[in-house]
């Protein structure tokens, strides 16, 4: 705009309408169906679990991998979030038959689902990929609470798994201070209330304000900031990466609530992933040392939500020989180090080049 086309009028409705789009974006977001990047079919059901498959473009693979996305109120698609940052691709870049973990949103119906239901859907699931590709152990990838949930599995049933990836996930909670362990120390009366008040399931709103304010300055104020410089400089990609993230992080799912009360009694307040006997999955303690098939630990060096010597204490309470336990640390923070392009371009193009040599 030169100084002989200006017009007041003109540049004050630009700056309205601006204001328009940011105050639009910045309060309401589109609800639409969470979407999966990369083409998938769901080949397997049960209760609150969908299994989907996502053949691989590039070969015609048979060497199975599970990945365990987190139940942490949001959707699982976490592990194929866009073209440019998926778990899923990464795997298939590397020759990997992928298959995920799709916990569903729960109904009324699957309030009293618990830590062992979870178990043993995901012992079907591991069961039908095994007589899909007819091998006998296949390789587990848990991201967050799905890293815990594949320690647990893994601890059960070291038979059907090859080798084992845990990703900033709650091991040994006392392994360094984080706000979530300091919130779950919190009388369990008022997480049962949580519960009562969605008639038995846990609504992952409350899950996602408890991570938001573990964040204040960011999610309340720096956001938005960054927001408005990007309307004010129609940074259209920026914006459409806003909001596609918005949208991810801001529809939360509904928990079992058995399931959640379940994990933070036995996996925070009583530091169950190391303690055998806390918990008990179809009457068998869950005991770490029954691991010792390789096992690569991820954390990230800026997770407030899970530090990574959380995650890494783990090597201290299996039975894999020392030497093939790797520990991979991240730049990036709790979401990044699952879903972020320097991660999946480093840490977990690495971890690709481990697991194909076992």
């Amino acid at each position: 705009m030169t100084i002989e086309s200006f017009k007041p009028e003109n540049y004050m409705e630009d700056v309205l309408n601006k204001q328009y789009a940011f105050l639009k974006m910045a309060v309401s977001l589109p609800k639409s169906e969470p979407k999966w990047a990369t083409a998938n079919n769901v080949i397997f059901k049960e209760k609150t679990l969908w299994l989907r498959h996502f053949p691989n473009p590039h070969v015609n693979s048979r060497r199975p991998v599970l990945i365990l996305p987190p139940q942490a109120g949001h959707h699982g698609n976490i592990a194929d979030y866009s073209p440019d940052q998926s778990l899923v691709r990464v795997f298939h870049q590397y020759g990997y038959d992928v298959y995920v973990t799709d916990w569903l949103s729960v109904a009324p119906e699957y309030k009293n689902l618990g830590i062992e239901d979870y178990i043993n859907m995901t012992n079907s699931a591991v069961d039908v990929i095994r007589k899909r590709t007819d091998i006998f152990k296949i390789h587990l990838v848990g991201e967050c609470q799905g890293g815990w949930q594949a320690a647990v599995y893994t601890a059960l049933y070291p038979e059907k798994i090859s080798a084992l990836v845990v990703a900033a996930s709650p091991i040994d909670v006392e392994a360094a201070p984080s706000e979530i362990v300091d919130n779950a120390r919190l009388p369990m009366r008022l997480f049962e209330a949580l519960v009562e008040s969605n008639h038995g399931l846990m609504n992952g709103k409350y899950i996602i304000t408890g991570f938001k304010n573990m964040e204040p300055h960011e999610h309340y104020w720096h956001k938005y900031f960054r927001l408005w410089k990007m309307v004010a400089t129609d940074d259209e990609d920026n914006i459409r990466r806003y909001q596609r993230f918005e949208e991810w992080y801001e529809q939360p799912q509904m928990l079992p609530g058995r399931f959640y009360l379940e994990v933070i009694d036995k996996i925070f307040k009583k530091n169950g992933m190391i303690n055998p006997g806390t918990l008990k999955i179809n009457g068998t303690s869950v005991d770490l040392k029954n691991i010792s098939c390789p096992l690569i630990l991820v954390g990230g060096e800026k997770d407030h939500i899970t530090p990574p010597e959380q995650v890494f204490a783990m090597r201290n309470h299996v039975s894999t020989p020392s030497e093939q336990i790797v520990e991979t640390l991240s730049k990036g923070g709790h979401i990044g180090t699952l879903m972020g392009n320097e991660s999946l371009r480093t840490n977990w193009t690495m971890i690709n080049e481990m697991l194909k040599e076992i």
